[in-house]
């Protein structure tokens, strides 16, 4: 473990709670879980092998669960992964195996194991995307599915907060950001790398979405960034 990711996994455990409880109370997350729950429901069948590389508290474990996906799930946050494991039996749900793990521990996993591999807003912490995403490829059959969101570099207020945080160290979490993405890198990203890109979607409104969305579209306004790829 580098000093980089025990900082960004330290700060994920300060929040997991206040984390999971967005989805309960805040429209983006309500938002970033319907979209989610579409693709998921589209992406994944009843049988599939699924990885959440990065689950949090199980979310999308769950959701892929749900349409009969038998999953494994890793985050390196013990408070994730303990607020996962109280959340299943809560919901009864058997077939998902959550375990503490970091995502260098899956080049040591057999490839060609998952159907379908999950990973949503986890790779930007992390500073070679392209190779981060290439061990989430090998672990894919083929003709299995890639479902992968990053920060969208190309979102107005992301561009924004990057100059705040050089002037004021604000927001506080931007000093874990090492990735982000635009669609058109993603998409070549994916190619090179062996997977057909799907769909995606642009998503997560910041403050003021609908002048930053006069000024560019949902490419401009949003600040998140989710691509479908399949395995070739």
């Amino acid at each position: 473990m580098t000093a980089k990711t025990a900082d960004a996994v330290d700060w994920h455990e300060s929040i997991a709670e206040s984390f999971q409880a967005g989805y309960d109370h805040s429209p983006r997350f309500r938002e970033r879980l319907a979209l989610w729950r579409g693709l998921i429901g589209r992406h994944v069948a009843p049988g599939d092998r699924v990885l959440d590389a990065g689950c949090g508290a199980g979310t999308f474990s769950f959701e892929a669960a749900r349409v009969g996906a038998a999953v494994t799930a890793i985050d390196g946050s013990a408070a994730m992964i303990a607020l996962a494991q109280k959340r299943q039996q809560e919901l009864g749900l058997a077939d998902i195996s959550f375990e503490v793990a970091l995502l260098d521990s899956l080049s040591a996993w057999t490839a060609g194991t998952f159907d379908v591999v999950l990973s949503s807003s986890v790779l930007e912490y992390l500073p070679d995307l392209p190779g981060e995403v290439a061990r989430l490829v090998r672990l894919l059959k083929p003709g299995g599915r890639l479902i992968l969101s990053l920060p969208n570099s190309e979102s107005l207020y992301r561009k924004a907060e990057r100059v705040a945080f050089g002037l004021t160290g604000r927001p506080r979490y931007f000093a874990h950001v090492k990735s982000m993405a635009s669609a058109a890198q993603l998409t070549a990203l994916y190619r090179d790398l062996g997977i057909a890109p799907l769909e995606h979607h642009f998503y997560a409104a910041p403050p003021g979405d609908r002048l930053l969305a006069q000024l560019g579209g949902a490419q401009r306004s949003k600040t998140l960034l989710v691509m479908v790829g399949q395995r070739v």
